[in-house]
């Protein structure tokens, strides 16, 4: 490193190195860009030179020959990032405004768009947009092919990172591109706002079955669901469809919550750590569990991580049924750690397990009935004004058809039990 600082010192050297180069260009035809060789050392690779090392004169370079300056603050950030990336996608570092975002995220809210997104034929795929949010307001309807973000292309995008792309502070806008069947492609700028969701949504679907939607896995969802779930027996309930579609998770301890008003004993999920320390999450008997009431899943490629965690416990119980598609596959747990200057690392620290012992890491957990979404039926729908709520809904549907043989069989039972 002092060698190469000193060299660069030495303006003779420089000079005359630089006549004898005589500015050599390299251009690449295909990537269009023009290079033009620096002065370096003689190509002897040194046997004490470390990565650590690498990282000192690259920073050096940056600082003193990029085309303009740069902060160093700008190049630690960057750099902290790109190790965490370079482990694996789901650790990132999040600045003090992205981490106080998180915070309030975590609390109900979060700078967005409004838009309920999903994967279809490995294309990013607006299932529908949420009632008075940005993305309504634009004009975007469900069917919608989102090619590109800011200018990224979502071809080889994930839908957690398409999300991530899409939040952001409130006031400051973000542009779509939209591919919308026979029209041509198109620009959409929306401007983000605080976006209230109502993570637990319930009603009864018919006279028998109750509906819950859980968009994420927020702070106090477990006690919500747990309430949502007696609100709707009282309503005449004798059947739940609790809907995980698109939720990509959340915090571990309300997943094991949700889970636990549905089971009353046993391991919900286990996480092991690098040194194979093992924490066994178990029910939590705090929350008032019906292990009777028939009980149904909702699932599909956008249900993750925690939502994983009561499919899995769910299907490893046989506590009820799962209808859709093949979840997400993130078995995986981050620890979100605060930095003293306001900023936060997200880090994987373990993997998680179901009750079973499955991990589901990158293969997900399969339906007992498989039912992929029929988005061209929901866009039709969406465009009917004299169309049913959940008209186009496949899922759905089949989930309320399948509940209603539940409930039968379940009430066949019990009469012949009683000999009637």
């Amino acid at each position: 490193m002092q060698r190469i600082r000193e060299k660069f010192k030495n303006k003779i050297w420089f000079i005359t190195l630089t006549f004898l180069l005589l500015f050599t260009f390299a251009v690449s035809a295909q990537e269009g860009t023009v290079e033009e060789q620096l002065p370096r050392e003689p190509q002897q690779q040194e046997e004490n030179y470390t990565k650590a090392d690498a990282f000192q004169d690259v920073m050096f370079l940056l600082q003193n020959y990029y085309v303009e300056d740069v902060e160093f603050e700008t190049l630690i950030e960057g750099a902290i990032d790109g190790m965490l990336n370079k482990v694996d996608r789901y650790s990132y570092f999040m600045s003090p405004s992205e981490y106080e975002e998180m915070q309030q995220e975590y609390e109900g809210h979060y700078g967005g768009i409004g838009i309920v997104i999903t994967m279809r034929d490995n294309k990013l795929t607006i299932v529908s947009p949420i009632k008075n949010t940005p993305g309504e307001r634009s004009g975007l309807r469900a069917g919608d092919i989102i090619t590109a973000i800011d200018g990224q292309e979502t071809a080889e995008m994930s839908q957690m990172k398409a999300v991530d792309l899409m939040r952001g502070e409130e006031g400051t806008d973000v542009t779509l591109t939209i591919d919308r069947g026979d029209e041509e492609p198109f620009e959409v700028e929306i401007t983000r706002e605080d976006i209230e969701v109502p993570y637990v949504e319930k009603e009864m679907k018919t006279e028998e079955i109750g509906y819950i939607s859980l968009a994420q896995f927020i702070e106090d969802v477990g006690s919500k669901v747990e309430t949502a779930v007696a609100d709707l027996k009282a309503e005449g309930a004798q059947g739940i469809i609790l809907d995980l579609r698109n939720n990509p998770g959340g915090l571990l301890d309300e997943a094991v919550n949700v889970s636990s008003v549905f089971l009353d004993e046993g391991v919900v999920v286990s996480v092991r750590q690098k040194d194979e320390t093992e924490r066994v999450l178990e029910v939590n008997q705090d929350i008032e569990a019906d292990t009777e009431i028939p009980l149904i899943i909702l699932i599909n490629k956008g249900s993750a991580s925690g939502s994983e965690i009561v499919a899995g416990a769910v299907k490893d119980y046989d506590r009820g049924k799962l209808i859709g598609s093949t979840t997400f596959g993130k078995g995986v747990v981050q620890s979100v750690v605060p930095l003293k200057d306001g900023s936060a690392v997200s880090l994987t620290t373990a993997r998680y397990y179901t009750p079973d012992g499955n991990y589901i890491h990158e293969k997900g957990i399969e339906p007992e009935i498989k039912v992929e979404l029929d988005v061209d039926a929901i866009q039709a729908a969406a465009e009917d004004e004299e169309a049913e709520e959940d008209e186009g809904d496949n899922q759905l549907q089949r989930a309320i058809e399948e509940m209603e043989n539940m409930i039968f069989v379940r009430d066949f039972q019990d009469q012949k039990a009683a000999g009637e």
